[in-house]
């Protein structure tokens, strides 16, 4: 690999350092109790660390300060966010769509949901420290100079050098943006179902990391992601969830029972480092060992 050294990519300048939504809000919204959509703070928030539950708004929940900025200032984080654009802006309508319809209308609107599940994997935690993970091994000729005829350049050294923090985050932040443009063409290898429920009082919740993959332990993810006892559950706002398997379903979309209800929130509660984001305060049930995010 070749590199110039980072920094002249993009020309805007947006502003940088702001609240960065890994979790969008939108989606969040979907999690609100209909009976507290009136609250300031109408979302139920369990800090993991602390063992404590409190209100928070969509606001208040999975961000970071300058999550998508690029380390310096010509390289536009406006990009991160037109990548998001679309999705963001259509999830609300398709959501109320469905619920209006009672979720009998959802496989209409798979592609696109399957597009949704890729993007906030894309911009999640967890794969943006999978991709500085990556970034650290890396390895390239750093250009120094290029020649003013444009058919030779200059190297800092013959020997490929670790690439510097500043490049490798902007590295980071292209790689979830073609990840997000490549769409979900993984998550097509998978049969899909929906789950659904009838009341608050059981609802789906979900962590900070919502796609979630359920089975038996296996050396590596890539390995369990093609066991065709895998199941793959992400929620779609409380009342439903889109869960994906290799083998074919008998029943399309059911509802969930109490038990199988209880089973699924277990499963965010263990893998949940940071928080869980329900429409009530709940009292998690016995531990489930065979779940892992993706």
């Amino acid at each position: 690999m070749l590199t110039e050294l980072p920094g002249q990519t993009e020309t805007s300048s947006p502003k940088r350092n702001r609240r960065d939504h890994y979790l969008p809000q939108s989606y969040l919204r979907g999690f609100i109790d209909p009976v507290r959509g009136n609250h300031q703070r109408p979302l139920w928030y369990f800090d993991v660390p602390n063992d404590s539950w409190s209100e928070r708004s969509p606001r208040e929940i999975g961000y970071r300060h300058g999550f998508y900025d690029y380390a310096s200032s010509e390289a536009g984080v406006g990009t991160a966010d037109d990548s998001f654009a679309e999705l963001e802006r259509t999830y609300p309508n398709v959501l109320s769509g469905m619920i209006s319809n009672r979720f009998g209308n959802w496989k209409e609107h798979l592609s696109f949901l399957l597009r949704y599940i890729q993007m906030i994997r894309a911009r999640s935690l967890l794969f943006f420290d999978q991709m500085q993970i990556e970034g650290q091994n890396l390895r390239a000729w750093v250009i120094e100079e290029v020649s003013p005829d444009r058919k030779s350049v200059k190297v800092r050294s013959m020997t490929p050098e670790p690439l510097p923090p500043k490049f490798i985050r902007n590295w980071t932040i292209t790689q979830m943006r073609t990840q997000i443009q490549q769409g979900a063409t993984w998550l097509n290898d998978f049969n899909w179902a929906l789950r659904y429920c009838e009341s608050s009082v059981e609802p789906f919740v979900i962590c900070e990391m919502p796609l979630m993959a359920w089975g038996k332990q296996h050396s590596d993810l890539a390995e369990m992601l093609r066991d065709a006892e895998t199941l793959l559950f992400f929620p779609l706002c409380w009342q439903a969830c889109l869960v994906g398997s290799r083998q074919f379903f008998h029943e399309e979309t059911r509802i969930f029972g109490q038990h199988d209800m209880q089973t699924a929130r277990t499963m965010y509660r263990e893998k949940a480092s940071l928080f869980i984001v329900s429409p009530r305060q709940l009292q998690f049930p016995k531990s489930v060992t065979t779940a892992t995010s993706k």
